[in-house]
């Protein structure tokens, strides 16, 4: 069984890394179209050509931003792939198994000892449930995307969390039991 859960751990690895490679790809490939752009602009500009100039070299600023962005978001997922037991990384796969293709390998959390981290491209926090006074799932009327229901998390020190993930039952109940497990005073509201 120890073999089976390495494997798998494995596979999940070379899956996100392959991703990352994918997405890293097109960025850098903008990347050098925008540098390639202003370079082409640099030669020809004439005079009053440097809004354009500007134009060019801000989209190159920005998709070097959203690189470094996705490649610690890629970072995040193996460092807790690699952090994970052997038993969260069964209850990981078990969960794959009922996700879309893209989510079974980059699911929009993973609970793993006592704490939860929520993958957002610009964050991603670690939670512990026994700092959370409330959990609450409600429907997100206004995503663009599979993650259509919005939880929200009440710490009990005041603030709260919240992100999106997709309406999969199997998904929601593992959050919740594993919240109730970690801490049997917290709330739930599902709605």
């Amino acid at each position: 069984m120890i073999m089976q859960e390495k494997n798998y751990r494995d596979i999940l690895l070379k899956k996100i890394g392959f991703i990352r490679i994918i997405f890293l790809g097109i960025i850098g490939f903008f990347t050098a179209f925008m540098a390639m752009a202003i370079a082409v602009l640099f030669y020809y500009a004439h005079g009053g050509n440097n809004f354009s100039i500007y134009m060019v070299l801000f989209g190159l600023l920005f998709f070097i931003a959203v690189g470094i962005f996705i490649n610690y978001f890629f970072k995040s997922y193996i460092e807790v792939i690699n952090l994970i037991t052997e038993n969260d990384l069964e209850n990981l796969e078990r969960l794959g198994e009922s996700r879309w293709w893209l989510d079974k390998y980059l699911p929009s959390f993973i609970i793993y000892s006592g704490k939860i981290r929520v993958f957002k491209l610009y964050r991603q926090p670690d939670l512990y449930f026994n700092e959370l006074s409330e959990i609450s799932i409600r429907t997100n009327y206004f995503s663009r995307s599979r993650q259509n229901k919005l939880v929200i998390f009440k710490k009990i020190k005041g603030g709260s969390y919240f992100f999106g993930m997709d309406s999969n039952p199997a998904q929601q109940k593992h959050l919740l039991d594993k919240a109730v497990e970690y801490n049997p005073n917290v709330i739930i509201k599902n709605r």
